[in-house]
């Protein structure tokens, strides 16, 4: 990418031939865009002139999974979106409001998103269309799934229960991998 634009959050496509990533002109909303991992021009891929972020591809690398981003909209709606590439099709996955920083699992099966205030983490079920609550009560952040899809681990907030966590998809059972409390972080918008 080139200036005048500023790129966030890479992610690549799992076949290697593509990265998603979110970008921005000053002054102007954060938005989707796709490009060949070899180069070119980046390809706006997120709808309407609102913020998007958080791309996730499908394991398939045929569709893209984005949030709206409830706190920097003035409706605060957010949501989940799914793209799907080959038909350039975008629709919004059912009551997804509030919500944001979908992570597609790797079996395909659910997407984990965060609720607005950033206290919940959920889990959509492509099976059932269906939301199940995660986790609740503490902040989460940057949430990642491990390779076999059992579990989410994710970061938390600085304090007496800093760490990084995991949660185990099959009973929601939370865990500390390791504590943070003695670490000084510096926070940021993406990190």
């Amino acid at each position: 990418t080139f200036a005048p634009t500023v790129a966030y959050q890479p992610y690549w496509s799992l076949d290697g031939k593509k990265i998603a990533f979110v970008g921005a002109a000053l002054g102007k909303s954060w938005q989707i865009y796709v490009v060949p991992s070899e180069g070119g021009s980046p390809k706006l891929v997120s709808p309407e002139d609102r913020n998007h972020a958080d791309p996730s591809w499908s394991p398939d690398g045929l569709s893209l999974a984005f949030g709206g981003v409830p706190s920097w909209e003035a409706d605060n709606t957010g949501g989940i979106f799914i793209l799907d590439l080959k038909a350039n099709r975008v629709s919004k996955i059912n009551d997804s409001e509030r919500l944001f920083s979908p992570h597609w699992s790797p079996d395909g099966r659910y997407i984990a998103a965060q609720s607005s205030d950033g206290m919940k983490q959920l889990l959509f079920d492509f099976k059932t269309e269906k939301w199940q609550e995660l986790t609740s009560g503490t902040p989460v952040g940057y949430p990642n799934w491990s390779h076999d899809g059992k579990y989410l681990y994710y970061d938390n907030q600085p304090g007496k229960d800093a760490g990084f966590y995991r949660v185990r998809i099959s009973d929601h059972k939370v865990e500390r991998i390791i504590s943070l409390t003695d670490v000084r972080r510096v926070s940021w918008l993406f990190g």
